[in-house]
């Protein structure tokens, strides 16, 4: 089968999968440096499809990073990701708001070497208490009080899971190396700047990005 018609079946089977995760991340949003949950989540879930998994400072300079919160805050927030139910063991390696996750998965020698990049914080306004407002209606609007996904990274969040599954699953047919970079701080916290330096950069022949719209 063209590997094009097996990603658009994969594609297809996992609508539910990503819809739900989508729904998930939003329910539990979090701001800056605090996205241990969510991070924990995307962590375990590279590392179950067969990827090399980064986390912590393997990933985040932390001379770079803006705006982060007091080491208090930071505690709170941990303790609140493990509530939530992510894996201690990955929020752990998060220590210090470092909350980047890279997956790096090599398929032959030959073949380019793509970065993929998506952003996961939400941002620091509190969700509408509305009862006729989508995620209040369908049951997934934020339990975290003042925070909530209102740029859509929840959904870039759950695409770039959805990209990875696609890509394990036909990885018998691919070259080169896929590089998928799970970025924090993206609302005015500068969460690239604390990216860029490390070495999963080295050697890319391409780095993509990505960004949901609406439809109206």
């Amino acid at each position: 089968m063209h590997n094009y018609t097996k990603i658009a079946e994969l594609a297809a089977a996992g609508r539910e999968t990503m819809i739900a995760r989508r729904r998930d991340f939003h329910r539990y949003a979090e701001a800056a440096w605090t996205e241990f949950r969510t991070a924990a989540i995307v962590a375990d879930t590279l590392a179950k499809l067969g990827y090399e998994v980064l986390a912590g400072d393997e990933v985040i300079t932390g001379n770079v990073m803006y705006e982060v919160p007091s080491a208090i805050e930071l505690e709170h927030h941990i303790r609140r990701a493990i509530t939530q139910g992510a894996k201690s063991s990955w929020v752990r390696k998060l220590a210090g708001g470092k909350t980047g996750i890279v997956g790096i998965m090599r398929f032959s020698p030959a073949g380019p070497a793509v970065g993929l990049r998506f952003d996961m914080d939400a941002n620091t306004v509190t969700e509408s208490d509305n009862p006729d407002h989508y995620p209040r209606r369908e049951g997934f609007a934020s339990v975290n009080r003042g925070v909530m996904h209102a740029c859509g990274h929840d959904g870039h969040t759950a695409v770039g899971l959805a990209v990875a599954e696609i890509l394990a699953a036909v990885q018998g047919s691919l070259s080169g190396s896929v590089i998928l970079m799970f970025q924090p701080a993206e609302e005015g916290a500068h969460g690239a700047t604390a990216m860029v330096d490390h070495s999963f950069f080295t050697g890319l022949d391409y780095l993509l990005g990505m960004h949901l719209g609406l439809k109206t």
